[in-house]
């Protein structure tokens, strides 16, 4: 993790705690398990929700077979300049995951990268957004994942129980189906749950 981004995590969530949902950025140990058994072809497309600092985008370049094979969506100006000075070869979009599939679109135009996405990697704090932002988002989803293709973020254990993250987990099993849990993370602040959804399953 690179000085300073601690600083700068704290900074974004004093700002705007329910679009930043965390107090530090994601370890190496919750990073790799966002991406494990995620097996990518010649052209499949990864896309990441609320990249942040770059923590899970340094795990999802590991394992992508070229760089325009990714595509990070992040709303904080801040971030924005900050991961595109930290990953140049990797399209980052300053804009919000409600229009994803617009996103997407728009990446497919400027690269000529014609594949499927494989997988939507997300950051964001979904159990805590406001809920027309988390039905937009999961309306765009919804748009964007063609069958087969998986849907992860995480929750903080503590907070698994909550009413917030119990209604977001009900919602998108309604969409999406059951969800597979991962963990917990014991080596990230707080420890963590990776939950992963696939499209088109029943």
């Amino acid at each position: 993790m690179a000085k300073g981004d601690h600083a700068r995590f704290l900074k974004t969530f004093l700002k705007n705690p329910s679009s930043t949902g965390a107090v530090a950025p994601s370890s190496e140990a919750l990073s790799k398990a966002m991406v494990r058994g995620i097996e990518m072809g010649g052209e499949d497309l990864v896309v990441e929700f609320g990249p942040g600092t770059g923590p899970f985008t340094k795990a999802i370049q590991e394992i992508l077979p070229s760089p325009e094979q990714y595509l990070g969506i992040e709303r904080d100006p801040e971030f924005v300049s900050l991961l595109r000075a930290r990953f140049p070869d990797l399209a980052l979009i300053e804009g919000s995951a409600e229009e994803a599939h617009l996103h997407v679109e728009t990446h497919r135009s400027d690269t000529g990268h014609t594949g499927r996405v494989k997988a939507v990697i997300s950051g964001l704090p979904f159990a805590s957004l406001p809920d027309p932002v988390q039905k937009g988002i999961l309306q765009s989803l919804l748009d964007l994942l063609p069958a087969g293709a998986e849907f992860r973020t995480f929750q903080y254990v503590h907070a698994y129980g909550l009413p917030k993250a119990v209604r977001f987990r009900k919602r998108m099993r309604e969409i999406f189906g059951p969800v597979t849990v991962s963990g917990p993370i014991f080596w990230n602040l707080p420890p963590a749950l990776v939950l992963t959804w696939s499209a088109g399953t029943d």
